[in-house]
């Protein structure tokens, strides 16, 4: 195979699995996918690594994530498959994610349809050992330290026609080994009679950023590490990938 096949082979895979990607998301400002190996691997189906960087992309109508890199270990291909455009991997490979998401993007996703809907309807049960239905508006969420989320929000309690205003601060902590993480040091600024009104604010906040919410098909992601940086909440994560197959 010369070098100029070579690079046909490669791109002719790029952007197999680019638009497979593309065909899972709701917007994307850019997707760029790469593979990288030589002649001989290539004959046999192997490729050394693959890359991905994307920007604004959009998942499940108001989820953004401002940038994502992935870079993958050694993949072993189906070559008759690939052939018809079905990039089937003989076996899952791993790989390393970085996933950028900035705090205007996570206020928006919290007042979108997608999340609202799972803050409305939600049972609590008050210190008069009533339980009640809430819903919450006007969410606002800022990175105001290098560690530390501050929320705040609108909880109405439908049955008695109340609206209670609801902030705090939390340190976000990974669950080990896992894909989702839990708020600690929770600091609340309301009335501490509205403390049960925030757990629904903070269930939310941690189903929200559950990495299982920003795979795709065939990927599973595993925090690795998460640091707040100028505004922007940065995920470092294993990922283990058992298909690219995305047509």
């Amino acid at each position: 195979m010369s070098s100029q096949d070579l690079d046909i082979s490669e791109q002719a895979i790029s952007k197999t699995v680019e638009a497979g990607i593309k065909s899972q998301l709701d917007e994307a400002e850019s997707l760029r996918v790469e593979i990288h190996t030589n002649p001989l691997n290539l004959a046999q189906g192997q490729i050394d690594t693959a890359t991905l960087e994307g920007k604004g992309l959009v998942v499940k109508g108001d989820l953004r994530t401002e940038a994502i890199a992935l870079e993958t270990d050694a993949i072993n291909i189906n070559l008759l498959k690939a052939a018809f455009g079905n990039i089937e991997l003989e076996q899952p490979t791993d790989a390393k994610a970085c996933v950028t998401l900035n705090a205007e993007d996570i206020e928006h996703a919290f007042n979108s349809g997608y999340v609202k809907q799972k803050l409305r309807g939600q049972k609590i049960t008050l210190p008069s050992g009533e339980t009640v239905t809430t819903d919450a508006s006007n969410v606002r969420f800022t990175l105001p330290a290098a560690d530390t989320f501050h929320i705040e929000a609108d909880i109405m309690l439908i049955e008695k026609v109340e609206k209670h205003h609801v902030a705090f601060t939390a340190k976000p902590q990974l669950i080990e080994g896992g894909h989702q993480l839990t708020l600690v040091d929770v600091c609340y600024e309301s009335d501490r009679g509205d403390l049960d009104l925030a757990q629904s604010l903070i269930r939310s906040t941690e189903d929200l950023l559950d990495l299982r919410n920003f795979e795709l098909g065939g990927m599973k992601l595993q925090f690795e590490q998460l640091n707040i940086e100028s505004g922007k909440l940065i995920v470092t994560a294993k990922a283990n990938i058992q298909s690219l197959d995305y047509a």
